[in-house]
């Protein structure tokens, strides 16, 4: 069904179960029976967000061309509507009482879908986890399993460039639309920790932050930095707790370079292994706000740009599916191979022809820097082999270059030259010999590190690089573990000061073709600022911490300490 006319109606309104009235911007045809509903909710205002503000997101316009019903809203507490915002805490119950509502009206056919990227991605999932009778389905672009790790944190180690900036963010946008009862002076001082983010982010206490640590104008950042674990306050949050409460189908679309890729892939897998209704995903070669064909160091050709990537048109296939009856005929993931730039399609991820290796930590103990000695083997060590040894500084963190990031203010996202970050003694390089043949990895990669401190607590920090030949450095996917949470994210576990700890570091999801010629690269190190907030050591609260002590770290890799790279190897 094609229309040529569209009825746009502006600011209706739609009340919540407790009296709060939000309000939405209705795009549908101008004419004709009921057509299906679809919803996509945004604390971004939804003057703004009806167009297609990112390439991967479909425009209310287009969709509404389409013969859909398609309702722009504005959640609680922001622009337009009523009620306080709490990041999270409402939306999956504000989300069931829209469908429902959209669900009723006339020009709805009682069929409703959702969709939405990032944070409008959570309003989807939270909305969709409360089982609304009226949603058939849902698309979830570059957004997270959990909102504590992944989001707010990851590997139990604050987010500190993403979470801050992006709080700030949210805090500056309550000013505008309906009166907040926030005053001026607030948001100058906000607008000045934004422009003087490399500065406002080496804060220390992290809690008195200039601008959002005010109670009065973010609370619920307070309440982030404060519930450092997975505790009661987050657990209310995480929807990955029980992905059988997701019993429609969905498209999980992400980025390898999005910073909630790691998310979106955990979101796919777990949901398709609890439930029956189908599951799809779809990873592009993205940052989270970069889709051209171009990201850091590397170039995707045509296809690897969202705009000729078909991504839109997925959307429009998935939802005529599964809103209107038409083919359902979707692969179940569709991936792009970089390095061999080509989309390719499989049947689960990661590819069922994949295989597991694992190559091992190896050194003769002085594997600092890329000038190291420090190897990638095939083989274990089967005697000993003495440990590489650094000093870890939070007051001299490793910088943050490129990777799964969101924090423009302070760094660009994307694979990018490590070879500044590679020159540190701090950082310790593994590397693999020069590839004969190319080398094909699809799949999750992660870490198993043994290592030693002398803190109580510290963290260990993984990432893996493709070495080209003329020396430069590609980052592709990186991780971090903070050591209390190497067991538990809810039941922190203190570091015994000199004894051996086993890590295990996620790095997250990739798809990258390693040349011949290549090798590859894994680093190893304990801080990556200020993408994470450094750890003090001291093993005191995140919030109100302000001492720090530098740390002497060993990582292991004798006999009866085997650490090890995990990467999913495609056959040749």
């Amino acid at each position: 069904m094609s229309v040529d006319r569209v009825l746009v109606e502006k600011n209706i309104e739609i009340p919540m179960r407790d009296g709060v009235l939000t309000y939405a911007d209705l795009y549908r045809p101008a004419y004709g029976g009921p057509v299906p509903g679809i919803v996509t909710r945004t604390p971004y205002d939804k003057e703004v967000f009806g167009g297609a503000v990112l390439p991967i997101m479909p425009a209310a316009l287009k969709l509404a061309e389409r013969g859909y019903a398609v309702v722009v809203q504005d959640t609680r507490g922001r622009f337009a509507s009523e009620g306080a915002f709490d990041p999270f805490r409402d939306e999956g119950p504000d989300g069931y009482d829209t469908i429902e509502w959209i669900a009723a009206q006339s020009w709805c056919d009682g069929g409703v879908g959702i969709y939405g990227p990032s944070y409008v991605g959570a309003t989807t999932m939270l909305a969709a986890r409360e089982q609304p009778p009226s949603l058939k389905c849902a698309i979830p672009i570059i957004t997270a399993d959990d909102y504590y790790d992944g989001w707010t944190y990851q590997g139990g180690a604050y987010q500190l460039g993403f979470a801050t900036l992006w709080g700030m963010g949210l805090a500056a946008a309550l000013f505008l639309g309906r009166d907040r009862g926030l005053e001026r002076e607030h948001l100058h001082e906000i607008a000045a920790s934004i422009n003087s983010a490399p500065d406002s982010l080496q804060t220390r206490p992290l809690e008195s932050i200039d601008g959002i640590s005010r109670s009065e104008v973010a609370p619920w950042w307070r309440d982030w930095i404060a519930h450092e674990s997975r505790d009661d306050y987050w657990e209310a949050l995480r929807h990955s707790a029980d992905y059988g409460r997701f019993r429609i189908p969905m498209l999980h679309v992400g980025g390898w370079f999005d910073i909630f890729g790691l998310g979106t892939v955990r979101n796919f897998q777990g949901i398709r292994t609890a439930v029956e209704a189908p599951q799809h995903l779809f990873m592009g070669p993205w940052a989270h706000t970069n889709y051209d064909r171009y990201l850091g160091e590397m170039e995707f050709g045509p296809t690897g740009a969202a705009a000729f990537a078909g991504v839109v048109a997925l959307y429009n296939q998935f939802f005529d599916a599964h809103l209107k009856g038409a083919p359902k005929d979707l692969p179940t993931v569709s991936y792009f191979l970089m390095g061999a730039n080509e989309w390719r399609t499989a049947d689960e991820w990661p590819p069922s022809e994949a295989q597991q290796r694992s190559l091992y930590l190896r050194s003769s103990g002085n594997a600092n820097s890329a000038r190291g000695d420090g190897t990638l083997s095939e083989t274990a060590a089967s005697g000993s082999e003495p440990a590489d040894r650094y000093l870890y500084d939070p007051d001299r963190p490793v910088p943050t270059e490129g990777g799964a990031t969101l924090q423009a203010q302070v760094g660009l996202p994307g694979p990018r030259d490590q070879q500044a970050i590679e020159s540190r003694d701090d950082v310790l390089c593994y590397t693999t010999p020069t590839l004969q043949a190319p080398l094909t990895v699809a799949g999750p990669v992660s870490v198993s590190l043994w290592a030693t401190t002398d803190a109580v607590d510290t963290d260990f920090t993984a990432k893996l690089v493709d070495v080209h030949p003329d020396g430069k450095a590609v980052s592709l996917c990186d991780g971090i573990i903070r050591a209390r949470y190497r067991e538990s994210f809810s039941e922190p576990c203190a570091v015994t000061p000199g004894k051996p700890a086993r890590y295990t570091i996620e790095l997250a999801s990739t798809a990258h073709r390693f040349a011949t010629g290549h090798r590859l690269r894994l680093e190893v190190s304990s801080s990556n600022f200020p993408r994470f907030a450094p750890n003090p050591n001291t093993g005191g609260p995140l919030a109100s911490e302000v001492n720090a002590i530098p740390a002497v770290q060993h990582v292991l890799h004798d006999a009866d300490h085997s650490s090890e790279l995990t990467i999913c190897i495609l056959p040749a």
